[in-house]
């Protein structure tokens, strides 16, 4: 059965048409529930946020395993907040990190203790950064949150190190975002806008090349299969960038 007969089928059959709508309108009702779902980036995970009473649990899974960060403290509430990483193969760490200021968080960050109170940092932190820096201004390069190039995946291994900058990303809960990418999503909703302007008015987009060059243009029967074909084409490109827009 061809595109267009199904075209046809659900155009004519109003039950049809309202089961194929409200179909559509469960699918978008539950993409845009994940797409606006909030949480961190982490490694090669998303990682999607949960509060329960003063903890935030950012929670996800790796191709190792599953990921769990913890951190106990509200925003300008409590002079510290406690960071716990739960990562794969057994890898927990547990920090403590000190703000300036109880009451303004963005003030910025006393230090950072490890889980024996030693204190592993003292510096400035900035938000925009992917660096923490010393006491002297200098960045610390190596504990830089890393950038991996395309397809290098994250090892959980003995060798496996806990960002301190990332520590007090999660701590100042800096990194919050929605799962979904903005971009992509609009340009899928380009491509879906002008699909529905070109079937509802076919000559529309070929007047507007051609308009101004020849007088009364006519399309080919070349034009018309190909606009057909982009009919098909564009919609399914769309609903490609919507779901890498969430994964």
């Amino acid at each position: 059965m061809s595109v267009y007969r199904i075209r046809d089928i659900i155009s004519k059959n109003v039950y049809t048409k309202a089961l194929f709508a409200f179909f559509c309108i469960v699918l978008l009702i539950l993409y845009f529930k994940a797409f606006f779902t909030t949480g961190v980036y982490f490694d090669d995970s998303f990682l999607k946020k949960e509060v329960l009473a003063s903890d935030s649990h950012y929670i996800g899974k790796s191709a190792h395993g599953s990921i769990h960060i913890t951190v106990k403290g509200l925003k300008n509430k409590h002079g510290s907040a406690e960071v716990i990483y739960r990562l794969p193969n057994n890898i927990n760490k547990r920090y403590t990190v000190n703000f300036k200021n109880a009451g303004n968080w963005d003030m910025g960050i006393e230090n950072i203790k490890d889980e024996a109170g030693n204190i592993v940092f003292e510096g400035e932190y900035r938000k925009d950064s992917n660096f923490l820096y010393d006491k002297d201004g200098k960045p610390m390069i190596s504990d830089a949150v890393r950038i991996r190039a395309n397809g290098e995946k994250v090892s959980y291994n003995a060798n496996y190190r806990v960002s301190l900058k990332s520590v007090a990303d999660f701590a100042s809960f800096a990194k919050d975002t929605v799962h979904g990418k903005f971009e992509l999503l609009f340009l899928a909703i380009v491509l879906f806008t002008i699909t529905i302007i070109d079937i509802k008015f076919p000559l529309f987009f070929f007047s507007l090349r051609h308009a101004l060059h020849v007088k009364d243009p006519e399309p080919s029967d070349f034009y018309i299969e190909m606009q057909r074909a982009t009919w098909i084409v564009l919609p399914i490109i769309g609903v490609l960038l919507m779901i890498a827009a969430i994964i």
